[in-house]
């Protein structure tokens, strides 16, 4: 492996602040014990590809970082990355700067929705699709997932049809987050035709779009098709592909023209001007020179996922673990455990100093689960395993 994978990097928050730590607390809202493992917020326990410090140690020493524009040689490196990465074709200047992703998702509200306008939300969902639509007075249609009895779960096309005929607009997780469900062209082209028969606009989030294990290809909802790209908004980053969720930027895309500047201009108004200059910096190194490292880190990310697996196959046979087929988060459910989603917070937190993303986090299709960040150097995801085992060996719980 030319890469490393497997340092602990002290992310002490004293020193850092870095937010996963600080948000962490125990069932009474304490600061739980020093030791307790956060394998909760996306983002990963790795350094980022050398690339892409050397290409931030470069502009941190040009020492000039003005108000500025995204580069020509940065929109060519977009595209480039799209097309080899996603055999997706576009065009320069259908690429929207902006701070994240998950303004971006206020912002697609904001433009193309009005309050009361109802919105489609695939449950079990991250937490900001509901957030957003709740927080800016629209309404959230649930359109739950189905879930078979090996975890695997598929969209259910007869409720999403009813849903479209109330909706506005559809908040599209591709690959979907908490689920790691990669959908086949078949299912999104599906999806597509409901949404454009019933005149819903698909604002799809594929942040995770490059987090896609070997087997399984992610396809970009807009490159369906021309009909399917000119009604839709598509929010990337690699902001999770190379943990630069810090430097704050994302490229949204968006083929169709009239759409594209309605985003503008809702942005202009909702005050959204410029971007970091490091964020793009980052970004374009990691397209033109970061795919040795993302190939490395897959492979790491799948190793981590088969121990996890086979670790509750050995001690817990009765949780089933969803398959991962794209993002670094694995989804099980533990309703085998007898606890309530409180009790099993209050257990993992409290007695094994494991600090997770509670199903609950993701609406209530995700009761009974937990959801567990697997981009991490081994050692810390073993430790982790063996804290919920000799915690559930002591409450009897151990399977």
């Amino acid at each position: 492996m030319t890469y490393d994978f497997e340092t602990n990097v002290d992310r002490d928050p004293i020193l850092r602040g870095t937010g996963k730590y600080n948000i962490m607390r125990d069932s009474k809202g304490n600061k739980p014990p020093k030791g307790t493992v956060p394998l909760s917020v996306a983002d990963m326990e790795f350094r980022t590809a050398p690339c892409i410090i050397d290409a931030i140690k470069a502009e941190a020493d040009f020492g000039l970082w003005g108000y500025h524009m995204v580069t020509d040689s940065f929109r060519q490196a977009c595209c480039q990355w799209m097309a080899d990465r996603h055999s997706w074709q576009i065009q320069p200047d259908w690429i929207v700067p902006i701070e994240q992703v998950v303004p971006s998702l206020y912002v697609s509200l904001f433009a193309f929705t009005q309050p009361g306008d109802g919105v489609i939300v695939q449950t079990p969902a991250y937490h900001h699709f509901i957030g957003a639509t709740e927080h800016t007075g629209r309404k959230v249609l649930e359109n739950r997932l189905l879930v078979d009895a090996n975890g695997r779960y598929t969209i259910d096309f007869d409720d999403l049809r009813k849903k479209a005929a109330q909706a506005k607009l559809m908040f599209l997780c591709s690959p979907h987050n908490p689920s790691g469900r990669v959908f086949t062209p078949e299912e999104l082209r599906q999806i597509g035709d409901i949404c454009l028969e019933n005149g819903v606009l698909v604002v799809s989030d594929e942040v995770h779009h490059d987090l896609i294990q070997k087997g399984y290809t992610h396809t970009v909802y807009a490159s369906l098709g021309d009909k399917y790209a000119q009604n839709s908004v598509i929010c990337t980053s690699l902001s999770k592909t190379f943990n630069l969720a810090g430097l704050c930027f994302a490229s949204i895309i968006i083929p169709n023209p009239e759409l594209r500047a309605t985003f503008q201009n809702t942005m202009s108004t909702h005050g959204f001007k410029h971007t970091s200059r490091f964020g793009p910096v980052a970004h374009e190194a990691a397209y033109r020179s970061g795919a040795p490292w993302l190939d490395e880190l897959l492979d790491y990310i799948k190793g981590n996922y088969d121990y996890f697996r086979a670790f509750m196959a050995e001690h817990f046979p009765k949780v089933v673990v969803t398959e991962l087929e794209g993002t670094y988060l694995a989804w099980f459910n533990c309703s085998s455990f007898g606890l309530s989603d409180a009790d099993l917070a209050a257990f993992l937190t409290d007695e094994c100093l494991l600090y997770l993303d509670n199903g609950l986090e993701f609406g209530p299709a995700g009761s009974g689960y937990q959801r567990i960040n697997l981009a991490c150097p081994r050692n810390i995801l073993a430790d982790a395993l063996g804290r919920l085992y000799t915690g559930c060996k002591a409450r009897g719980l151990a399977q």
